[in-house]
């Protein structure tokens, strides 16, 4: 169960779509924005990880189709964002009027929706989680077990992807996303629609 559980975080911890989410969020908005990013994250990789260890891995093997299509829908939504991030990156600033920005509670819901959003569309996620825990039930498992293993993995994600909203939402590393958000912001698109490219070249 360890091993499983030491594969998953190292996996999570890996560069990837999720991560740059959660460091936008925190150093763009705040802490709970990147929390927020966090909690949607987190959610949409514990249903998947349920789902593997109570047979996904058996429906995705019945629909061979299953990994084009999803790879192919992932592709799409994360080209979709990188175009929201290249015209949030050359939209003009304005100054900022009294009551414009959004409450804080609207900041962590807009977060966790596309943090959930992401994580779902991410179809290295779905083919992760399978693999990971079709090589956990080679053994036959109990429930307990299964439910064990789940938490473990969920807990080691939630407190990574946590641990970089607190660092990125710093002051220091806000005042520098302030003064270079629009290189950062460009940098993180042109990384996604590479992540896309990617995604869609495996598919071939």
């Amino acid at each position: 169960m360890f091993a499983a559980a030491l594969i998953y975080i190292l996996a999570v911890m890996s560069p990837g779509p999720n991560f740059l989410l959660v460091t936008r969020f925190a150093s763009s908005g705040s802490v709970r924005a990147g929390l927020g990013a966090t909690a949607g994250i987190v959610l949409v990789g514990l249903i998947f990880s349920s789902a593997s260890v109570t047979g996904l891995s058996v429906l995705i093997r019945e629909i061979p189709a299953f990994d084009k299509v999803a790879g192919a829908a992932a592709a799409l939504y994360l080209i979709a964002i990188a175009a929201l991030l290249t015209r949030d990156a050359f939209k003009p600033s304005t100054p900022a009027m009294p009551g414009a920005e959004p409450r804080p509670e609207a900041r962590f819901w807009n977060a966790f929706r596309i943090g959930a959003l992401t994580n779902v569309g991410n179809v290295k996620t779905i083919a992760f989680m399978v693999s990971i825990f079709t090589g956990f039930l080679v053994v036959e498992r109990s429930g307990p077990e299964k439910a064990a293993i789940v938490a473990l993995c969920s807990s080691l994600e939630c407190a990574w992807y946590a641990g970089v909203a607190f660092i990125f939402g710093r002051g220091a590393v806000r005042t520098f996303y302030a003064r270079h958000n629009r290189l950062i912001d460009l940098f993180m698109a042109v990384f996604l629609v590479g992540f896309a490219a990617k995604t869609a070249a495996e598919l071939l």
